[in-house]
């Protein structure tokens, strides 16, 4: 599960859209391409689904290439129409940009879904996944992924028990047996992963990661991450974002990871 945000002035599109997507990720909706960075800027977002008729309106190409630029963490999904302009998709498709899709809007609900798992594939979550997996039991990898989505979703500690099956107790303990911290302590971690991806996009700040993580304010925030990480918001960023705060983790658990699989962390 992810959140997803949705550019689109069409209604037929937004249901759509919604049907294919609506039962696994969570969705919000922008009709303009203001009101979609300031989703960006405040909601832990993970993909952007970009209507092109809502890219008509102003330059498509010079808009996506600066959306990867100041979010270069985020997975971008373009749905083209055929009464756009063939040249702009094209010439965007050869641009290198990374994680960024274009599918035709007819016929694109087979490839939507698909699509999506790709753009997630960059995320945060699935790195970490990837990461610390081959040292932890199923029942603790799926702990681990239920943590990172709700971080994302608004979960509080009992959520994400309820969602991986196991009351908080249980859950602890479980945890501990394979070096993890307790559920709580590991919510707070996985905030402080997502933290560090986010904090290497030039369109955020400390204060709006702090937000996005459910943060009372900036300065509890900036207190967690050094309590963590040791480490302010503007250096981690400095450091490289993610791995940093990946690295102090995996230390901190005393988890068996393959130093190749932390190599490949961007």
């Amino acid at each position: 599960m992810a959140l997803i945000a949705m550019l689109t002035r069409v209604r037929e599109t937004n249901e759509a859209v919604t049907h294919v997507l609506g039962r696994e990720h969570e969705i919000v909706r922008a009709a303009t391409w203001s009101r979609l960075v300031w989703s960006l800027h405040e909601r832990p977002v993970t993909v952007a689904v970009l209507d092109g008729a809502a890219l008509a309106r102003i330059h498509p190409e010079r808009a996506i290439v600066e959306l990867r630029r100041r979010y270069p963490s985020l997975g971008i999904v373009v749905l083209a129409r055929d009464v756009t302009d063939a040249g702009t998709w094209f010439r965007l498709g050869r641009a290198g940009l990374s994680d960024l899709v274009i599918l035709p809007l007819d016929g694109m609900a087979p490839a939507l879904p698909r699509a999506i798992r790709n753009a997630l594939d960059g995320s945060t979550a699935s790195v970490v996944e990837r990461v610390v997996s081959p040292s932890l039991p199923r029942r603790e990898r799926n702990a681990v992924r239920w943590t990172l989505e709700g971080v994302q979703r608004g979960w509080d500690t009992d959520e994400v028990c309820a969602r991986a099956g196991l009351t908080r107790p249980h859950m602890s303990v479980c945890l501990r047996a394979h070096g993890l911290p307790s559920v709580g302590r590991l919510l707070t971690w996985v905030r402080m992963l997502h933290a560090g991806r986010w904090l290497s996009d030039p369109g955020r700040t400390g204060e709006s990661v702090s937000r996005q993580l459910g943060y009372a304010n900036g300065a509890t925030f900036r207190r967690a991450l050094r309590n963590y990480v040791g480490a302010t918001p503007s250096e981690v960023a400095a450091l490289g974002g993610l791995l940093p705060v990946l690295e102090c983790f995996v230390q901190a658990c005393d988890l068996e990871v393959r130093p190749r699989a932390l190599s490949s962390v961007a």
